[in-house]
């Protein structure tokens, strides 16, 4: 007899506790409005995402040393037009930040976009 009444207990409780997880779930989501405005990190944020992209292009071992050293000069006129703009922010250093960083990505792009490398050919 107590064997039966705990299954009842147990068919019970199971949607109660899966509605009382939904619940706190849905409890987490404060707002229905997906908001784009800008924090003070997101340039930060982008500069750093952009270096880890020139760090990967530099590791992928098919710069010549021109494009390394362009790379290196753009990552840090990038790094230094960020944190002129974090310091003093305003519209124009924000324009250059951000005109720095596009620069720094324009230079990332791979040149095989993950395709494997040909076998080297015998002539």
């Amino acid at each position: 007899m107590l064997r039966r009444g705990s299954r009842r207990l147990r068919a019970t409780l199971r949607p109660a506790g899966v509605i009382a997880v939904l619940c706190a779930v849905s409890a987490c989501q404060t707002s229905s409005e997906v908001s784009l405005r800008t924090t003070p990190h997101t340039l930060i944020y982008t500069y750093l995402m952009a270096h880890g992209m020139a760090r990967g292009t530099v590791m992928s071992g098919d710069m010549t040393p021109q494009k390394l050293s362009g790379l290196l000069i753009a990552d840090r006129a990038a790094l230094l037009a960020v944190m002129k703009e974090t310091a003093y922010p305003s519209g124009s250093n924000l324009a250059a930040a951000s005109q720095a960083v596009q620069q720094l990505l324009a230079m990332t792009q791979p040149s095989d976009y993950g395709a494997p490398r040909p076998p080297p050919s015998d002539p």
